[in-house]
C-alpha cells in the first residue's frame, strides 16, 4: 500500500488551537486577537482552519455574542492541558538550566491575607528569597475568575462545593470556615438557647458581600426552607468592615470565620461583640486551592503550594 504524503502546512498547528481556547475564555474574537497579538481576521482564519480539520463547527457568532459550540468546549477542553503544558516547557527547560528568572502571583481574598497566610508567606520568603512573590487580593469569585484567565499561578478561594470545576486546574480543599453570628451579647439572637430559622426573621443582619463564594448562601436557605428572611442592611467582603458596622449597631452579622479568628476571639478585643457558631443552619465555607494540571509544575510554585497545604490543612 502507497504512504500517503504528508503535507504538514495542511495540518493542524498549536496557534489555531490556541486561537479557540482564548475565544473559549474570552467570548470575543477582539480580545482573543489582543491576548495573541494578532488581528482580528488572523484569529477568524485560525478558527476556521480547525474547522476544517476537525470537520466541525467550533464557534457560533450572533452580533457581537460570540460562543463555543458544543463540539467547540469538547475540543477545548482536550486541547487546553496540551496548550499549558506546552507554554510552560519553556519555563521548566530554563529552570532546569537555572536561567529562569522565578515569580508566583498568588490571587486570595482579604481575610485569607490577613489571618490565614501571613505565616505561610513568610516563611516562604525566608525560604526562596529570589522568587518575585505578588499578591492580588480579590475576593472569591473575582479571584477565580483570574486564575482561569491565566493571571495568577495560585489561587487560594472560598468555595460552595457548587461550583463547577475547573478543566485546566487541580482542587484541594484546604480547611473549612464555620458561619458564625457576631453581635452584642445583649442581642436576643445571642443569648437564646436554640436559635431556629424563624428567629431571624425581620432582624437586621449583615452578610457577606458580591464577589464572596458564599454570598448566596444564607438567602437561599431561608428560600429553601420558606421561611422569611432577614433585612439585609449591609453586605461586604471585609470582615474589619463587618465588624466596624455592628459595633455601630447597624445590625448583626452572618458569615463564615477563619478558624483562626475564632480561636483568637476575645469580647474584651472587639468592643464586646460575641460569636456564636450557626453552621447547624447555614454550613459552612470550603477553602480551596486552584494550581495548574498537567506535567511541568515548576519547583517553586510547587513548593509553595506544599507549604499552603501544610499550613492550612488542619491537623488529622
Amino acid at each position: 500500500m502507497k504512504a500517503t504524503r504528508r503535507h504538514y502546512y495542511k495540518e493542524l498547528r498549536l496557534r489555531q488551537m490556541r486561537a479557540l481556547v482564548e475565544i473559549g475564555r474570552h467570548r470575543s474574537f477582539a480580545e482573543a486577537a489582543r491576548q495573541l497579538g494578532l488581528s482580528n481576521p488572523s484569529v477568524w482564519q485560525q478558527v476556521r482552519a480547525l474547522e476544517r480539520e476537525f470537520e466541525a463547527g467550533l464557534v457560533r457568532v450572533r452580533g457581537n455574542d460570540v460562543r463555543l459550540t458544543r463540539e467547540g468546549e469538547l475540543l477545548t477542553t482536550l486541547a487546553t492541558p496540551l496548550i499549558e503544558n506546552f507554554d510552560r516547557i519553556r519555563a521548566v527547560f530554563a529552570e532546569r538550566r537555572g536561567q529562569l528568572e522565578r515569580s508566583l502571583t498568588l490571587v486570595t481574598t482579604t481575610a485569607l491575607l490577613t489571618h490565614e497566610l501571613p505565616t505561610v508567606i513568610a516563611r516562604y520568603r525566608r525560604a526562596h528569597p529570589g522568587v518575585e512573590l505578588t499578591l492580588i487580593d480579590r475576593p472569591s469569585l473575582e479571584s477565580r475568575a483570574l486564575f482561569e484567565r491565566g493571571d495568577a499561578d495560585i489561587a487560594i478561594i472560598g468555595a460552595t462545593g457548587q461550583e463547577k470545576s475547573p478543566t485546566n486546574a487541580i482542587c484541594e480543599e484546604l480547611t473549612r470556615f464555620s458561619f458564625h453570628l457576631i453581635g452584642p451579647p445583649s442581642h436576643p439572637l445571642l443569648g437564646k438557647r436554640k436559635l431556629k430559622l424563624e428567629d431571624f426573621s425581620s432582624q437586621d443582619v449583615i452578610l457577606a458581600g458580591q464577589g464572596a463564594a458564599v454570598s448566596s448562601v444564607v438567602p437561599q436557605v431561608f428560600r429553601d426552607h420558606g421561611v422569611t428572611g432577614p433585612r439585609v442592611v449591609l453586605t461586604s467582603t471585609n470582615l474589619a468592615l463587618t465588624l466596624g458596622y455592628v459595633q455601630m449597631g447597624y445590625g448583626v452579622a452572618l458569615v463564615p470565620l477563619p478558624g483562626s479568628v475564632v480561636r483568637a476571639w476575645k469580647p474584651s478585643r472587639q468592643a464586646g461583640l460575641c460569636l456564636r457558631d450557626v453552621s447547624p443552619l447555614f454550613g459552612v465555607e470550603s477553602i480551596i486551592i486552584l494550581h495548574p494540571s498537567g506535567l511541568h509544575e515548576l519547583n517553586h510554585i510547587r513548593r509553595f503550594r506544599e507549604m499552603v497545604l501544610e499550613g492550612l490543612r488542619p491537623v488529622a
